[in-house]
């Protein structure tokens, strides 16, 4: 019985100290259409812009898992990651989508 005790025991710490998923991950709004931007060339970019931020920034990155439909604002969310050694042409963080929060329709 106490080696059964002793046994949950250390599998609970095992499980308890294991790497933990960021599920909050971060907000982010994308505008409802890209802009012409420069990167290692001529792109189009998103529109995106952080939870309490007025202005939106061009965002040279992929959302890994999202696609971008025109004519529509989303709000998401995405787990920001550093990238470790990047190329020198590429970004050092990697955003992967979490969930589309939100998906709304603009009027021309």
């Amino acid at each position: 019985m106490i080696l059964k005790h002793m046994l949950f025991a250390v599998l609970f710490l095992l499980v308890a100290c294991g790497e933990k998923e960021d599920k909050a991950g971060e907000i982010l709004h994308v505008a409802p259409y890209t802009s012409a931007c420069i990167g290692a060339g001529p792109m189009d970019c998103l529109r995106v812009r952080s939870d309490g931020e007025t202005n939106f920034q061009l965002f040279y990155n992929h959302i890994e898992g999202f696609e971008f439909e025109p004519g529509h604002n989303y709000t998401l969310r995405v787990r920001i990651e550093e990238v470790a050694s990047p190329p020198a042409d590429a970004s050092s963080l990697r955003y992967t989508l979490l969930e589309v929060v939100k998906k709304e329709a603009v009027n021309p």
